[in-house]
């Protein structure tokens, strides 16, 4: 009879399976890095698991030694995070448009450095307990959600860049920005187009027919024709 032991040991290979099948039907998706953390998860698991069967105290205290690795290196991440978000903040101002998306990492820098003062905030205004706890619960979600988010979607992320299209494309779309000053084109979007150009070259290169370039993206109100 199948126990919860045996599922949990057979869990990594499932959500393998899973992913890989998700990865050959498409590979943008972000439910691919969901998986796969899924999949490191169980299998990390399976790893303890095993190590408290043998109980061996060599291997214990090798465990016991990398959870307290992964640990700090989870805490050093989070706080490495928030400076990452405004250094990104900071190129994109500097070399990109000046737009309400573009301040998206800056205000969600902002927005977890702020909600670290909450706590001092409810208490110097004297604030009700049970508003209190509402707004502990609101700010420990956000905290918790946020680098979640971002972890999944770097993982994601790092995924897709395994990905090597192969050169036999008909059609090459270059997602579009908005320009600098209505005018000059923006490093991330002449990063894009310089892709797409040595793709069209390395296919022809390789005697395949010619793909088109496709620009996509329209005029802004900003924009001059």
């Amino acid at each position: 009879m199948t126990t919860l032991i045996d599922l949990v040991y057979a869990s990594p290979l499932f959500f393998l399976i899973l992913f890989i099948g998700l990865q050959r039907f498409e590979k943008r998706q972000l439910i691919n890095g969901i998986v796969f953390n899924f999949f490191l998860f169980s299998a990390l698991m399976d790893a303890a698991l095993i190590v408290i069967r043998l109980n061996n105290e060599t291997l214990n205290n090798i465990a016991i030694a990398a959870a307290i690795v992964v640990v700090l290196i989870v805490m050093f991440f989070y706080l490495f995070g928030i400076v990452l978000l405004l250094w990104n903040a900071y190129i994109v101002w500097k070399k990109e448009s000046h737009t309400l998306s573009n301040m998206l990492t800056l205000l969600i820098a902002l927005a977890i450095i702020g909600s670290f003062f909450i706590p001092i905030i409810t208490r110097l205004l004297h604030i009700p307990a049970d508003v209190k706890l509402f707004v502990s619960i609101i700010v420990s979600v956000f905290l918790l959600y946020i680098p979640l988010f971002f972890y999944l979607y770097l993982t994601s992320l790092i995924i897709y860049q395994f990905n090597r299209p192969r050169y036999q494309q008909d059609y090459i779309i270059v997602l579009g920005s908005g320009l600098i000053d209505g005018q000059f084109v923006p490093p991330l979007l002449a990063s894009r187009i310089n892709r797409a150009i040595r793709f069209y070259d390395k296919q022809v290169k390789k005697g395949r027919p010619a793909p088109k370039l496709v620009f996509s993206g329209g005029q802004g109100p900003d924009e001059k024709p």
